[in-house]
């Protein structure tokens, strides 16, 4: 074999080393770029890794509700405030704790969101009409031994507020319920706030969002229906339902890092404590 023989071959070694260098850390770059596209277009369709995002996700979720408003030092001087002395929010009902024999075990702190409009007015109100009287038909009534317990969380991000309660309740032999009532206000625009204007501000995708939420109602049907076949009481979503697109959604909240939590609380109309939460 002559030198120019063997110094073609060499080039040649050299460049197929070069090429499959080149392969190898495109293709390395390339799933990385295609995970990153996962996470950041939402689509929420990792089959069995929903699973634990989901259960991590409900209890994250759960443990916001310390009865704690996080105002982040927000500047509220120009605000109009019900109670000049008080935070935005505060605690209307702070730590009650009632318990008859055979009748009730309450534990509940409810807050007040201290603003002067109609707007915060009609979110105290709602709260009234949802978790006060019922802890007053509970400790009046006592036709069933009642475990109640009411919490909260609320934060500021980009001037809205957001304010969650969440109340447990387990009347006699009924199953446990969880309701989960969200409030979203501008401040600086005295306004209520919209999934859409959350939507907007964020820059995000609604088909996107849309396959995430179905991608988890989804899966967590499909779980319900394999505990169902054991024998178990399982709450039966309608995948139909127009309330899972992102259009028809108004129970939400911004989180204390601005995450999005969309919330699919079923005890707000049934006897269950099962709750879909959608992160992003």
């Amino acid at each position: 074999m002559n030198k120019s023989i063997r110094n073609v071959m060499y080039i040649l070694v050299i460049v197929i080393c070069v090429i499959a260098i080149f392969i190898g850390v495109y293709a390395q770059f390339f799933k990385k770029a295609t995970d990153n596209e996962i996470d950041y277009n939402i689509s929420g369709d990792n089959g069995a890794e929903n699973v634990i995002s989901q259960a991590e996700i409900k209890d994250a979720f759960k443990d916001l509700f310390t009865n704690e408003f996080f105002s982040f030092d927000y500047d509220e001087t120009q605000l109009k405030k019900i109670d000049a002395t008080k935070p935005i929010v505060y605690s209307g009902i702070d730590n009650f704790e009632k318990e008859e024999e055979e009748k009730y075990d309450i534990k509940a702190t409810i807050p007040v969101v201290n603003i002067s409009s109609d707007i915060a007015k009609k979110y105290n109100d709602t709260t009234t009409n949802i978790f006060v009287n019922k802890l007053n038909s509970i400790m009046k009534e006592g036709n069933v031994y009642t475990i109640c317990d009411v919490s909260y969380t609320a934060y500021i991000n980009n001037d809205v507020l957001s304010v969650a309660i969440m109340a447990s309740i387990k009347e006699g032999d009924s199953a446990q319920r969880l309701i989960v009532q969200t409030y979203n206000y501008n401040l600086k625009e005295d306004k209520d706030v919209t999934i859409d204007d959350i939507m907007d501000a964020r820059g995000l995708d609604a088909s996107n969002v849309n396959k995430k939420i179905q991608s988890i109602v989804t899966k967590a049907a499909e779980d319900a229906k394999g505990m169902q076949s054991t024998g178990y009481n399982v709450y039966e979503r309608n995948l139909n339902s127009d309330m899972y697109d992102i259009s028809s959604v108004n129970n939400f909240i911004q989180g204390p890092n601005g995450e999005l939590y969309i919330i699919y609380a079923y005890g707000n109309e049934a006897f269950t404590s099962e709750m879909d939460i959608i992160e992003i």
